[in-house]
C-alpha cells in the first residue's frame, strides 16, 4: 500500500492535463470578468476576497516603483518600511516589465500570469508528493483530485439555509488555506509557500531516512559507482551523515524560502516535523538522536524570517496595531467538521491500518491528528494553520476509499466523493454569473480611474488621502500614495476610522472637528465621488481649507490647505 514508485511520464500526462483543466475552471470567471469590461466599467482584476486582492496588487505597486521594504499604505500613521512581503514585491517588479497596458493593467496580468504559473507548480508538487507514500497509482490520482477539486460540506449548509452558521460562513468558500481549489483560484503566494511546505516535508523525510525511496536512490547510485574508475568513486561517494545532513538542509533551504513569503507558515513545518519526530520514538521505541539533529539544523536554517517577522510585528508601534487586530481565529470545530467530514469519514477506514504498516504512511496520520491542536493554539492567525494538512488527509481518504470499493460498498464511496464536487462548482459558476451584473467592487468606474490616474501624477509616496473604505481599498493599486482607510486589517483602528470618515462626510459634522481630523493625521487630500457621497450630504466646495483641484465626471479631488484654527 504503501511503498515507493516513481511517477512515470503517463502519470505526469495525466496530471498535466488535469490541471491544466483546473486552472482553466478556475479562470472563467476571471475570463467573464474581462469580457463584460467596458471603457465605462473596467475590471480590476479580482474576484475572491476583493478586498485582500486589491492589497496584493498595491503590495506589487510598491515593488513597481522601485521598493525592497514593505510599508503599509492603506494606513495614515508613518512607519519604518521591512522585509516583508518579498513575493509581492519582487512580482510587482516582474509585472512592470509586461509590454501591455498601463501600469494597473501589468500588475493585474502579472498577478494572474504568476497564479496560473505557481498554481501549476502546487498541482505538480501535490502528486509528486504523494507518490512518496503509494505506489498505487489510483490512490495517488483520486487524493490528487480531492487536492485539486474538492470541497467540503459548505453547499449543504448554504442550501439549509445556513449560510452564516455559528456566526461565520462555511470554511470552503474563503479559507484557502484549507483547499487547493481556493488556492487556484485566488492566490499566488499560497500556492508557492504550500508547494515549498511540501517540499520541505519530503526533505526533512528523506533526511531521516523515513521515505523507501533513499533507499532505491542508493542502490541506483551504487550501481552507477560501480561502474566508475576506482578514483572517481572514492571522490564521489559521500558518508551517508553527510548525505542525510544534505537532506536536512535542503528542507531548511524550502523553509526559509517559504518564510519570504509567509512567515509563520513555517511554524507549521516545524510542529508537522516534531510530531514526526515523537510519532517515530514511539514506533521505534528508542531515542532519535541523529533525527533530532538534523530537525535542529532544519530549525535553525528556516528561523531568520519569522523571528525577523515577529520581531518586527512585536516592536513597531504600528505593526504591532495591524497584528492586534489581525484577528482571523478558528470557528466553532463543527465547521472544521462540515469542511473535512466526508474526508475524515473515508480516511477512518484506513488510518489504523496506515499506521501499523510499515513506510512512511504513518506520517499522514501524524500530520492529520496535529492539524486541529494547531487550530486552536493561542495565536491570532490559527484558522489559518490547518495550511498543507489537504494532501495528507486527502490521501489517507483515498485508501479508505479504495478499502471501500474492495469492500463492494461503491454506492456509498460514489455518494460521498459526489458530496466533495458541488462547492467548486458553486464558487466557480457563481463567481462567473456575478460577473455578467458588474458588481462595483470588482467593476471600476471610468470616472474613478481618470481621477485616480490624474492624482497619481501629483500624489508624493507618503502622502495621505482621505476616502471611502471601498475607494481607499482600490486606490493604492493605481495612486502611489497611502490612504486613510482603506483594509479591514492593515488599517490601523479601521473600525474607529471608518465611522471617522463616515462623520467627515456628514453633514451635521462640526468643521471644527474635520479640521482637528485632517490635522491629526496629517492627510493631504480628501477624495469625493460616489461612495463618498453616499456616506453624506457633506459638500467640501462650501469650506476654505479644502481646495478644489480636479472635478470631472462626478469625481473630485480637494487639496487640505490651512486647517490649523
Amino acid at each position: 500500500m504503501m511503498g515507493y514508485n516513481g511517477v512515470t511520464r503517463r502519470e505526469w500526462r495525466w496530471v498535466l492535463i488535469l490541471s491544466a483543466v483546473a486552472l482553466a475552471a478556475t479562470s472563467v470567471p476571471y475570463l467573464a470578468g474581462w469580457m463584460q469590461s467596458s471603457p465605462d466599467h473596467i475590471f480590476g482584476g479580482c474576484i475572491l476576497l476583493v478586498d485582500d486582492c486589491y492589497s496584493y496588487l498595491a503590495k506589487m505597486r510598491l515593488g513597481a516603483e522601485g521598493a525592497w521594504l514593505f510599508r503599509i499604505v492603506h494606513t495614515s500613521e508613518a512607519h519604518e518600511g521591512a522585509f516583508l512581503y518579498t513575493f509581492y514585491l519582487a512580482l510587482g517588479k516582474l509585472a512592470v516589465l509586461l509590454p501591455i497596458g498601463d501600469l494597473a493593467t501589468r500588475l493585474v496580468w502579472g498577478y494572474h500570469g504568476a497564479r496560473m504559473m505557481l498554481g501549476l507548480g502546487l498541482l505538480l508538487t501535490v502528486y509528486r508528493f504523494l507518490a512518496a507514500f503509494t505506489a498505487r497509482a489510483a490512490v495517488r490520482r483520486l487524493a490528487w483530485l480531492m487536492v485539486a477539486f474538492g470541497g467540503g460540506l459548505g453547499w449543504l449548509l448554504v442550501l439549509l439555509g445556513r449560510s452564516t452558521w455559528w456566526g461565520t460562513p462555511p470554511l470552503d468558500f474563503y479559507l484557502p488555506e484549507g483547499f487547493g481549489l481556493l488556492v487556484l483560484y485566488g492566490f499566488p503566494h499560497l500556492a508557492l509557500a504550500q508547494a515549498l511546505l511540501l517540499w520541505g516535508v519530503l526533505f526533512f523525510l528523506r533526511s531521516w531516512g523515513a521515505l523507501p525511496a533513499e533507499e532505491l536512490d542508493r542502490q541506483q547510485d551504487a550501481g552507477k559507482l560501480a561502474r566508475m574508475p576506482p578514483r572517481w568513486r572514492r571522490s564521489l561517494s559521500l558518508p551517508r551523515e553527510w548525505e542525510r545532513l544534505g537532506w536536512g538542509a535542503a528542507a531548511g533551504l524550502a523553509w526559509l524560502l517559504m518564510g519570504l513569503v509567509l512567515p509563520f507558515y513555517v511554524a507549521v513545518g516545524w510542529a508537522v516535523m516534531g510530531a514526526a519526530w515523537w510519532a517515530l520514538l514511539v514506533r521505534e521505541r528508542r531515542i532519535l538522536w541523529q533525527e533530532a539533529t538534523w530537525g535542529v539544523v532544519m530549525v535553525l536554517i528556516s528561523s531568520p524570517v519569522p523571528l525577523y517577522s515577529a520581531w518586527v510585528f512585536s516592536t513597531d508601534p504600528v505593526y504591532r496595531a495591524w497584528a492586534a487586530q489581525n484577528q482571523i481565529l478558528s470557528p466553532h470545530p463543527l465547521h472544521f467538521l462540515s469542511a473535512y467530514g466526508v474526508a475524515l469519514a473515508l480516511a477512518c477506514f484506513a488510518a489504523r491500518d496506515v499506521w501499523r504498516a510499515d513506510g512512511p504512511g504513518w506520517l499522514t496520520v501524524v500530520w492529520v491528528c496535529v492539524a486541529p491542536v494547531l487550530l486552536y493554539l493561542p495565536f491570532n492567525l490559527q484558522r489559518r494553520l490547518i495550511v498543507g494538512a489537504q494532501a495528507p488527509l486527502s490521501l489517507l481518504a483515498a485508501w479508505g476509499a479504495i478499502k471501500l470499493w474492495r469492500g463492494g460498498k461503491r454506492w456509498l464511496l460514489g455518494a460521498l466523493i459526489a458530496t466533495m464536487i458541488p462547492t467548486g462548482l458553486i464558487l466557480l459558476l457563481g463567481g462567473s454569473a456575478w460577473m455578467l451584473s458588474c458588481p462595483p467592487l470588482v467593476f471600476r468606474d471610468r470616472g474613478e480611474v481618470a481621477a485616480l490616474d490624474w492624482l497619481d501624477k501629483r500624489i508624493q509616496p507618503d502622502d495621505v488621502v482621505l476616502t471611502a473604505y471601498d475607494t481607499g481599498n482600490y486606490l493604492p493599486v493605481r495612486v502611489f500614495g497611502r490612504v486613510f482607510l482603506g483594509h479591514g486589517l492593515e488599517t490601523v483602528d479601521a473600525e474607529v476610522k471608518e465611522a471617522q470618515v463616515a462623520r467627515f462626510f456628514d453633514v451635521r459634522t462640526d468643521d471644527d472637528w474635520r479640521r482637528n481630523l485632517l490635522m491629526a493625521y496629517g492627510i493631504d487630500y480628501v477624495f469625493w465621488g460616489p461612495a463618498e457621497r453616499a456616506l453624506g450630504a457633506f459638500d467640501p466646495h462650501n469650506t476654505p481649507y479644502l481646495q478644489s483641484i480636479y472635478e470631472v465626471n462626478g469625481y473630485a479631488v480637494f487639496e487640505v490647505g490651512e486647517v490649523e484654527p
